[in-house]
């Protein structure tokens, strides 16, 4: 049974996440937060300090999302096309726009630069595990499953940042192709002849 201060912390924590969620990083205040977990500012800043607060629960996020990718399959096809197909649906927006806001607020904030480099390090070593077990697998060849990663988080966060300004005409689709196109390139993904033996897939 939780202790009524372990009770009033949990519940600050959850509001912060649900703010963030609701508001972004930039536009979330204590008092919304306070608010929303019903107490007082005092105990807000009695437990937590409003920085590192917003920093947690913002990693708290990005934390559940990577579970909840990793618990879908084990099956590392499975997994790369999960990445493919929902990296610009529109329910994943807010994901972007958390991503994009911190990573631009974490050049000031010490305590969101630490929990986004440790949330960033978890991405690419998630998807690099799964480019290294399709390589095991023989489904392509993925010879540096690290810089592959790398490349296509980097792909990944600049067409996100060109869809949630709309500094360019790229729709959520010619964006999916995009991704779809370095991971063709960086892995060549092989497919099974007619006389049963492994190929590599020509075009995309």
């Amino acid at each position: 049974m939780m202790s009524e201060k372990e009770d009033s912390a949990t519940r600050i924590r959850q509001a912060a996440v649900q703010i963030l969620m609701e508001v972004g990083v930039r536009a979330a205040t204590t008092r919304m937060v306070t608010e929303r977990a019903g107490v007082g500012r005092g105990l807000l800043n009695h437990y937590f300090r409003w920085s590192e607060l917003r920093a947690d629960a913002w990693g708290e996020i990005f934390d559940q999302l990577l579970d909840q990718e990793a618990q879908a399959s084990q099956e590392p096809q499975a997994l790369m096309e999960s990445y493919l197909n929902s990296a610009f649906e529109q329910n994943n927006r807010i994901y972007w726009f958390l991503w994009l806001e911190a990573a631009d607020l974490a050049k000031t904030d010490a305590a969101l630069a630490v929990v986004m480099t440790r949330v960033q390090r978890r991405m690419l070593e998630q998807l690099a595990s799964y480019l290294r077990l399709g390589t095991e697998q023989g489904l392509w060849q993925a010879p540096d499953p690290e810089g592959t990663a790398l490349r296509l988080s980097a792909l990944y966060d600049g067409l996100a940042n060109m869809l949630l300004t709309q500094s360019t005409q790229l729709s959520p689709e010619q964006a999916e192709q995009h991704l779809r196109r370095l991971f063709f390139l960086e892995t060549r993904p092989i497919s099974v002849s007619s006389a049963g033996q492994a190929e590599p897939v020509r075009g995309c």
